[in-house]
């Protein structure tokens, strides 16, 4: 008897250590993120795709606009296999806009993120895996954010990205020139040295910040880097920074005793105001 217990108490722990979210689960907490900070859903059309925001305060058209872009998901289920729906289980990029004090704030889901299944089924897996920063992806995201503009008559915006989002951020300021500020979190600027780092396959249908460095040098930025991260570590941030024409405008913070998720969400407002 005592030896059916303990399995069953085993199996029992074992489930709930599993802790697999469906994608109705996910949908609930990113919801409930937003509903909270009194961030309001929209669903916005490119000429490409659907995309998921949240926003507060875009008619304060005097404000400088935070803009917040979400890392890559779920982008895999194992090492080799593609996930079905890259749709985050955390999905840190809202815990930070979340966590941000602004008066104008604008979230921007990826592609394919947070879609309804017959939705999905228009999305091919490269444009979460080979073509995740590819230019009809940051094309997309760029008319969002001038949807965006046009309604508040902002003439400021700070694009915040976490992780793969840091990637989109940065290819977006590129284009752009009402760019105050660019702040990325744990984000692989260089993803050619990114995927040659881990010997994974490289993102072959994807834009490279590197590509864009004239540009880019002429933009403030603080890069924000996890000590413990081994998905990004500084040498991939470094890399970036190596080939920028000017370094006056450039700051690299390193975190002590952070990783690539932990704890950023925590550490956010007073991360914010160190760049400020």
């Amino acid at each position: 008897m005592f030896r059916v217990l303990f399995i069953l108490t085993l199996l029992i722990y074992a489930i709930g250590c599993t802790n697999i979210q469906t994608i109705d689960e996910r949908y609930t907490i990113v919801h409930t993120i937003a509903s909270e900070a009194n961030l309001s859903l929209e669903k916005r059309t490119s000429s490409d795709f659907f995309l998921t925001t949240y926003h507060k305060g875009l008619n304060i058209s005097d404000k400088n606009l935070m803009i917040y872009i979400e890392g890559d998901g779920s982008a895999w289920d194992k090492k080799n296999r593609l996930s079905k729906n890259p749709t985050p289980k955390n999905p840190l990029a809202l815990k930070l806009a979340a966590k941000d004090s602004a008066d104008s704030i604008l979230y921007i889901a990826r592609p394919c993120m947070y879609l309804k299944q017959e939705q999905l089924q228009d999305c091919p897996e490269k444009l979460w895996s080979s073509h995740r920063y590819s230019e009809e992806v940051i094309s997309s995201i760029n008319q969002v954010i001038n949807s965006a503009v046009e309604l508040s008559s902002t003439k400021s915006l700070t694009l915040v990205g976490y992780s793969g989002g840091g990637t989109v951020a940065t290819l977006i300021a590129a284009r752009r020139n009402d760019i105050s500020s660019l702040v990325t979190v744990a984000s692989n600027l260089d993803h050619k040295f990114w995927t040659e780092l881990h010997g994974i396959s490289p993102l072959t249908g994807s834009l490279n910040p590197l590509n864009y460095i004239d540009s880019l040098s002429m933009i403030e930025q603080t890069h924000f880097v996890g000590e413990k991260d081994k998905i990004v570590p500084k040498i991939v941030v470094e890399s970036y920074l190596s080939k920028l024409l000017f370094k006056d405008k450039i700051t690299i913070n390193i975190i002590k005793d952070f990783n690539h998720s932990c704890c950023w969400e925590k550490a956010w407002p007073s991360l914010l105001n160190t760049k400020q």
